[in-house]
């Protein structure tokens, strides 16, 4: 029987743990930024939904929903898909493009979700309201734009670095 051949990706070098250690930011820091992005925007939908639309009722329900589950959601999908898709393939105007398109269909397409899922629990304004969600993509589109400047430009990660990502 023999044994499975592996390359080792962090070795006891010094040297290597620091390059493993740039390294690992280049595919954490999409996740953490479009964590951040997402949440941010939960923070306002919910601030929006809660002050105009179904006030304080189910409260706990509409926390878990946007501060919890919908930021991991989306911050995993779109850190994970432009990881997959984007880096190490892809630098400057082009990945910028492809960053804010990505994050359309994916983001548009939980703000489908969200919006399907209102019409039935009435926490958002879907029922009431329902072009407050239409008028989301646009948003979507210029925060993927934002993001993609963020990750795949010079000016964008020297910004990141001086944030601590």
């Amino acid at each position: 029987m023999t044994l499975p051949q592996y390359q080792v990706i962090v070795t006891a070098d010094t040297e290597d743990k620091e390059q493993a250690r740039k390294r690992r930011l280049i595919y954490t820091r999409p996740f953490i930024l479009f964590w951040l992005n997402s949440l941010a925007a939960e923070i306002f939908f919910l601030a929006v939904a809660t002050l105009f639309f179904s006030g304080f009722r189910e409260m706990r329900n509409k926390v878990l929903w946007t501060l919890v589950i919908c930021p991991l959601g989306m911050g995993g999908a779109m850190g994970g898909i432009t990881n997959y898709f984007l880096v190490d393939h892809y630098y400057g105007r082009k990945a910028v493009w492809f960053t804010a398109l990505l994050t359309l269909l994916v983001l548009g397409s939980c703000n489908h979700l969200c919006f399907s899922l209102d019409q039935h629990f009435g926490y958002f304004g879907a029922q009431s309201h329902p072009l407050w969600f239409h008028l989301r993509y646009p948003a979507i589109f210029g925060a993927g734009w934002f993001s993609g400047t963020l990750l795949f430009t010079d000016e964008g990660q020297k910004k990141l670095v001086s944030m601590g990502l």
